[in-house]
């Protein structure tokens, strides 16, 4: 196991974080939209995203420890790597820790707009709720008397 090959596995996990914010970014957009179909979609791109990741992280636990840095952060890997690879690592992790700030920020967008959706319609079916319980309780509007 090289350096360069950690290297590699973070580029790819960047550009993975990369898709997955512009899945969130789509999602953002149905939201807005009202669009379920298409939320539904990004919905379950976003669970596959999310279980490939676990599994990338897994994978990443592995490659640090056959390089004997398991207990080094993302942030300190450049102060670890050799030299001839010190820019190239602090570039690739930079790109890492942004785009994963950048999807930080997006999902916490798109929870917000889905919860105030979510309170929109629970208020809006509380008031059809309250309408028709209203309407029941009045009765029917026109009252016959059939004894004749």
């Amino acid at each position: 196991m090289e350096f360069k090959d950690y290297l590699t596995f973070l580029q790819k996990l960047h550009q993975e974080l990369t898709e997955l914010n512009t899945v969130e970014q789509k999602k953002i957009a149905a939201v807005q939209a009202g669009d379920l179909d298409a939320l539904d979609v990004c919905m379950k791109q976003e669970q596959a995203a999310t279980m490939s990741l676990r599994g990338q992280e897994q994978r990443r636990n592995q490659l640090l420890k056959q390089l004997g840095l398991e207990q080094v952060p993302l942030r300190e890997l450049p102060r670890h790597a050799p030299a001839a690879l010190r820019s190239e690592t602090q570039q690739t992790v930079e790109q890492v820790m942004r785009a994963y700030q950048v999807l930080s920020s997006a999902q916490g967008t798109a929870r917000t707009l889905m919860e105030s959706d979510l309170r929109k319609i629970e208020r809006q079916l509380e008031q059809h709720g309250t309408a028709a319980r209203k309407s029941s309780e009045k009765g029917p509007a026109h009252t016959t008397d059939f004894r004749a």
